[in-house]
């Protein structure tokens, strides 16, 4: 008879669902390095990658088809994503060259997902923190497709990676819910499984949530600081029989025990990728999440719970030592680009230690999360940057005004914001905003100046997200809202959250009570914002935004493979939109997935030439 195999001392799940499907999320393989590198066996599963991956597949797309309520768009979008199905994986998961563009395949992509998650349990808005636990106790509903594949991945990840220990690292809010559905499936699954929730979450909303009953239904422990010494505390603990109790840094429901180990970054080994499907993610290649620190130097903005929560507590590797990092993580991978994910690098740390990787034999490029620094308004760095090997920078924008920027403590000087625009413009840095509104005491003329300064650089910069500003717990804008920027926060348990801007709400705190124009109407400067700024390097732009000379008739248009005719119009399923085709002026005729228009009057070829304009196909 076969032996069984005997369980995994830590198996660490990313829970479902977020957006961060480009590459793993950095929490897992920097707690499996640490705790593989101290003698535990450690496992680690993205269910986030995995439910994607699922939705996309055949029989998937086909169940959500047969389930019904779709509209025209969705009903179109589903078919060809079910009947080009390999077009699709071999362009946005494989990263091969095929007739669809990235970018278009990327996009088809989150449309799909965008239907196949729409209405269940696991995207569920929630307005309070109690909401959470009811989706998370529900089994899912006849119809509730993605639930059901959710559920099924966890218990078959439970399976593969038997463990004593599962550890669910929740980053963002709209993982509350799926991760405790992993916690009442492991417990169902095997009672005796030691489950424990950490993360960014926990690490804002762990009093919150330990206030709560609930959740130690099927959650046994907390972990609310740096995971990795208490892990591997608890991995002896459990191998030894030792009470949870016992174990530092742990909150139970009896209530938090001693202090977590100090721990530092400096301590982590290189991240290992080991067991997660790395080149797999959406990314046009593959890309290598990388730290320089934990925490932010700066820490004193009024709005970021993450740096806030930091200060007195930042830690930073060194230039030698993150060199080791990259260099390994190269070596390990094979990717050539890597992301440092910092919430804000140090950019004198990062580029020293690039240029000693490179220095070391080893080309890559890199991008970089930061503030417009004051020393970004040098030249000679800025080229040092690029020469180093970085292409991308993503920055938060709030305002260009000095005064709310004071306000809010970001510690950066708006009048070199123009200067630093033009100098990465100019090496080859391509800039990407994160664009914030609802600054407090902001008046309606800075909201249109903040605007008008991103008009007159659109050429020059992109943006990726916009969002209003949040309360999140450990900010000082949640602990001293009056005495900081002169807010109120409303009492009770219900959340503002950025539905309507961000992915699943995005963030969510507690309700800010402004004085004088409402909340409502700085959502409303924000989308006008959004609205108007045509940013030149952002690659999700339609076509009708770009300087074009004028259409010229044409006699011909092969249809790009993403353009679905149907009945006298055409679906353009990248940006759902439909164009007429004008019976009697033009000739359809289909060869297999080849589909192509010809003219057949004059206002026939003028109306190909305005379908090509909107990039619906070209001539050949």
């Amino acid at each position: 008879m076969p032996q069984r195999t005997p369980p995994t001392a830590v198996h660490l799940v990313f829970p479902g669902v977020t957006e961060a499907r480009l590459f793993p999320y950095l929490s897992l393989p920097m707690l499996v390095a640490y705790l593989r590198r101290h003698g535990v066996t450690a496992a680690q599963s993205d269910l986030n990658i995995a439910l994607t991956h699922r939705l996309l597949e055949p029989v998937a797309l086909k169940e959500r088809l047969r389930l019904g309520g779709l509209d025209e768009f969705d009903e179109t979008l589903l078919s060809f994503a079910e009947q080009r199905h390999d077009l699709l994986h071999r362009t946005v998961v494989r990263k091969e060259t095929t007739t669809l563009p990235w970018d278009v395949g990327f996009r088809l992509v989150n449309n799909v997902l965008d239907i196949m998650l729409r209405g269940s349990a696991l995207t569920r808005t929630v307005t309070s923190l109690p909401e959470v636990f009811p989706l998370a106790e529900r089994e899912p509903a006849a119809d509730d497709l993605a639930a059901r594949r959710y559920d099924d991945l966890t218990l078959a990840a439970l399976a593969d990676r038997p463990a004593r220990v599962l550890g669910l690292s929740v980053a963002y809010f709209s993982q509350l819910a799926p991760a405790f559905r992993v916690a009442r499936l492991a417990k169902q699954r095997d009672p005796g499984t030691v489950v424990v929730l950490g993360g960014q979450q926990l690490m804002m909303r762990g009093a919150e949530l330990a206030a709560r009953p609930e959740t130690f239904r099927h959650v046994d422990a907390l972990v609310t600081t740096q995971g990795e010494a208490v892990l591997r505390r608890l991995a002896e603990a459990v191998e030894a029989g030792r009470p949870l109790d016992a174990v530092p840094g742990l909150v139970t429901a009896q209530g938090g025990g001693t202090p977590a180990p100090e721990h530092h970054l400096a301590d982590n080994p290189p991240p290992d990728f080991d067991g997660l499907p790395f080149s797999s993610y959406l990314s046009p290649e593959p890309q290598l999440p990388l730290i320089s620190c934990v925490g932010c130097y700066w820490g004193r903005c009024t709005f970021c719970s993450y740096g806030n929560r930091s200060r007195g507590r930042y830690q930073q590797l060194t230039q030698e030592q993150l060199a080791d990092h990259v260099e390994h993580a190269l070596r390990r991978t094979g990717a050539r680009f890597v992301a440092f994910v910092d919430e804000n690098c140090n950019l004198r740390l990062v580029l020293g230690a690039a240029e000693l990787v490179r220095a070391r034999g080893h080309t890559f490029s890199w991008s970089t999360r930061n503030r417009l620094e004051p020393l970004l308004a040098d030249r000679a760095f800025v080229q040092r940057m690029h020469d180093a090997g970085c292409r991308l920078m993503s920055v938060g924008y709030e305002t260009n005004s000095q005064r709310l920027l004071d306000l809010v403590d970001k510690g950066v000087r708006a009048d070199l914001y123009e200067r630093i625009v033009e100098l990465l413009d100019e090496v080859g840095i391509v800039l990407r905003l994160s664009v914030m509104g609802g600054l407090p005491g902001e008046t309606a003329e800075e909201a249109r100046a903040s605007r008008e300064f991103l008009v007159r650089n659109s050429a020059r910069l992109g943006i990726d997200a916009a969002q209003m500003m949040i309360a999140e717990p450990t900010s000082l804008l949640a602990s001293e809202p009056r005495h900081r920027v002169g807010l109120t926060l409303a009492d009770g348990d219900t959340l503002q959250s950025n539905s309507g801007f961000s992915y699943l709400a995005g963030r969510h705190g507690r309700a800010i009570a402004y004085e004088g124009t409402s909340r409502e109407e700085r959502a409303d400067w924000l989308r006008e914002t959004v609205r108007v700024v045509l940013p030149g390097k952002n690659d999700e732009k339609h076509p009708r935004w770009k300087k074009a000379g004028g259409a010229r008739p044409t006699d011909e248009l092969v249809l790009h493979p993403w353009i679905v005719p149907l009945e006298g119009r055409l679906i353009d399923l990248r940006w759902r939109m439909r164009y007429g085709i004008g019976p009697g002026h033009v000739t359809l005729r289909s060869s297999g997935a080849v589909h192509r228009l010809t003219a057949r009057t004059d206002q026939g070829r003028r109306l190909l030439g305005l379908l090509k304009e909107a990039d619906v196909g070209d001539h050949n």
